[in-house]
C-alpha cells in the first residue's frame, strides 16, 4: 500500500470516528404553557436601572394594597383564569379585606395581570404574612415554571 493511500485511509478513518462519536442534539420539544407569580416590579428609569424578581415583598399596613403579579410564559391569544387561594398570618377582616372572587383573568394578548389585596390600617404585634398560593389556570395552563412548578406562591409581608 502506499504512503498516499495510507494516509487517506488514516484521514477517512478519523473522520468516521468523529463522526460517529458526534451525540445527537436533543429536542426538549415545545414550551408548556405556564402562569407564574412574582412581586410587582418597578425597574425604575433610566439605564442604570435594575431589577430582581422575587415572589415575596413586603409593606406597611399604612400603604394599600398588598399587589402581586400573575404572568404567564409566553403571550397568549385567549384569556388565562387563574384562581388561587389566601392563607398565612395575616387575618382576613382584621389585617386584610379578601377579594370577592379569589381569581384573577390575564386577558389574551397581554403578559400579567395583578391580584390586589386590600391591606386594612391597624397597628399589628408582629409582622404578618398573606400567603397568594395559584391552584388553577385554565386553557391547560400549568401553575408554576418549570419542573418543580417554582412561582406558583407568593408572600406579603405586612409590617408597622
Amino acid at each position: 500500500m502506499s504512503n498516499i493511500t495510507r494516509k487517506y485511509l488514516l484521514f477517512a478513518s478519523l473522520c468516521l470516528m468523529m463522526l460517529l462519536s458526534c451525540k445527537k442534539e436533543e429536542t426538549t420539544g415545545n414550551v408548556v404553557d405556564a402562569v407564574y407569580i412574582t412581586s410587582n416590579a418597578n425597574t425604575g428609569s433610566g439605564t442604570s436601572a435594575s431589577t430582581t424578581i422575587t415572589n415575596s415583598a413586603s409593606g406597611k399596613v399604612s400603604v394599600s394594597p398588598a399587589v402581586a403579579r400573575v404572568y404567564v410564559n409566553t403571550l397568549k391569544g385567549f384569556d388565562v383564569n387563574v384562581t388561587y387561594t389566601l392563607s398565612g398570618t395575616a387575618v382576613a377582616g382584621t389585617n386584610y379585606t379578601p377579594p370577592a372572587a379569589l381569581a384573577v383573568t390575564i386577558p389574551a394578548g397581554k403578559w400579567y395581570t395583578d391580584i390586589q389585596i386590600p391591606v386594612i390600617n391597624s397597628p399589628l404585634s408582629g409582622n404578618r404574612t398573606i400567603i397568594i398560593t395559584m391552584t388553577t389556570a385554565s386553557n391547560n395552563v400549568q401553575v408554576g415554571m418549570g419542573s418543580d412548578r417554582n412561582y406558583k406562591a407568593f408572600t406579603y409581608t405586612l409590617t408597622n
